[in-house]
């Protein structure tokens, strides 16, 4: 059995992730220190650029989110590759009925919501 040496051995991303996480908290706690002791404008324009992230990034997520209707693709599991059209979710959007656009599978199946990727919409000239 071949072991590879320490040096080649490269990080799985947790720890980069959670000193980033650990840099946002504190510049968290610093404009919060900061409304304390009265800086409001700095401690303002300190939280400015984090509200506006996160409010970024929950459009993304909801832009991004399936629902019934949506095309998508299959990327994990034996039906992997495959596209279809949602029919039906459960009320939490965990979990998705498909209806597969093969005709190897007339029956719609049931996807948990990490199998399945929104297809982009193709215009008919492109397809």
């Amino acid at each position: 059995m071949n072991t590879l040496l320490p040096r080649h051995r490269k990080s799985a991303g947790f720890a980069p992730y959670g000193c980033m996480e650990l840099a946002f908290l504190s510049y968290i706690v610093m404009a919060i220190l900061n409304y304390a002791l009265g800086n409001w404008i700095f401690a303002t324009a300190m939280l400015a650029p984090l509200v506006v992230l996160f409010i970024w990034t929950q459009l993304i997520v909801w832009r991004d989110r399936c629902k019934i209707g949506d095309q998508i693709r299959v990327s994990l599991g034996p039906h992997s590759g495959k596209e279809g059209v949602i029919i039906g979710a459960n009320e939490t959007g965990t979990r998705f009925t498909v209806q597969l656009s093969s005709s190897e599978h007339p029956d719609p199946v049931d996807f948990s919501g990490y199998q399945i990727v929104k297809a982009k919409p193709m215009m008919p000239e492109q397809r």
